[in-house]
Parts: C-alpha cells; sequence; structure tokens
C-alpha cells in the first residue's frame, strides 16, 4: 500500500511541471512575468470608470466598468464588441513623462483604445493568450507626451485590472 501511494506522489509530482509548462503564460510575444506578479498581489488600486488619475500609476490599477448602456468614452469603441452583455469605461491619464512606446496589458477580454490629442493612439504590437490565468492580452502603442484617456470595451465582467508602463 505504502508503495501504492509513494508511486502515486511520485507520478503527480513529476506532472506538475508539465501541467504548469502547459498554460500559455510563457509563450506571450514579450515577457509578461512582471504584469503576472503585479495582478496577482492583493493591493492594487481600485477606481471606477471615469476616474481622472493625476499620475501614473506605478502598479496596476482595478477599473471598475459600467453596463454597455451606460459606459461613456471619449471617443466611440474602434471595435464593436461581440457580446451584447459587456462592461466597459474609460481613465483620463495625465501627460507621459516622455514619447515612446507603451505597453498596456489586461486580466481579461477586453477591447482597448486609447485616445490622444483627439485620435486613437496607433498600435505598434499586441499579444494575447486565453490559456493563461490572470493575464489575457497586452498592447504596445506608439504615445506622446500628453496626456491620455484608456478606453475597455467588450469586457465580460464588472471590472478589469491593466498596467501601464514603458515596454521594455
Amino acid at each position: 500500500m505504502l508503495r501504492t501511494n509513494l508511486a502515486v506522489v511520485a507520478l503527480f509530482a513529476s506532472l506538475v511541471p508539465a501541467i504548469a509548462a502547459e498554460d500559455g503564460c510563457e509563450k506571450f510575444a514579450w515577457p509578461l512575468a512582471r504584469e503576472r506578479a503585479t495582478f496577482a498581489a492583493p493591493d492594487k488600486t481600485a477606481l471606477a470608470s471615469g476616474a481622472t488619475l493625476s499620475a501614473i500609476p506605478a502598479g496596476p490599477l482595478v477599473i471598475r466598468l459600467q453596463p454597455a448602456a451606460e459606459a461613456t468614452f471619449a471617443m466611440p469603441p474602434e471595435r464593436k464588441p461581440r457580446s451584447e452583455q459587456w462592461h466597459g469605461g474609460m481613465v483620463q491619464f495625465p501627460a507621459l513623462p516622455k514619447a515612446g512606446i507603451y505597453q498596456i496589458t489586461l486580466s481579461d477580454e477586453a477591447w482597448i483604445d486609447v485616445v490622444q490629442n483627439g485620435r486613437y493612439a496607433r498600435s505598434v504590437g499586441s499579444t494575447g493568450r486565453g490559456d493563461c490565468p490572470g493575464v489575457r492580452k497586452s498592447v504596445r502603442l506608439d504615445l506622446d507626451a500628453a496626456p491620455f484617456a484608456l478606453q475597455v470595451s467588450g469586457v465580460p465582467s464588472d471590472s478589469i485590472v491593466i498596467a501601464i508602463g514603458a515596454a521594455q
């Protein structure tokens, strides 16, 4: 009996690394280990859709979103949500410290628009996976050193975690 239990434990222990390697967290187009770690941390700043921040946050934000019929945006989302039942919203950010490529990472399925200088910011890359728990998508955008609005739409739940930072 003891030998059987040890064999089962040994088999399980050998499968754990294989199971961990099967999730898609290491298969994004660029590393997201930093974002995964901060998204998992309990001390995230929460704010309501429509908030205006006075500084670019150092850590992740939890944005409480509105149902589709109540969500407001600086400009209409560029993409129509796939579902009729979705949430969305926006947050206003101050001017960035300098122009460059910035990365916005999302915890869940969503469409993202960044509105800056009265137009949609240009995406220079994106990566997404449906098989990485806690991180769904990351988008890189070419942004000016100017204020901007971050819009999310098509979100299935009423909140989403985001992180913003210079691309590395």
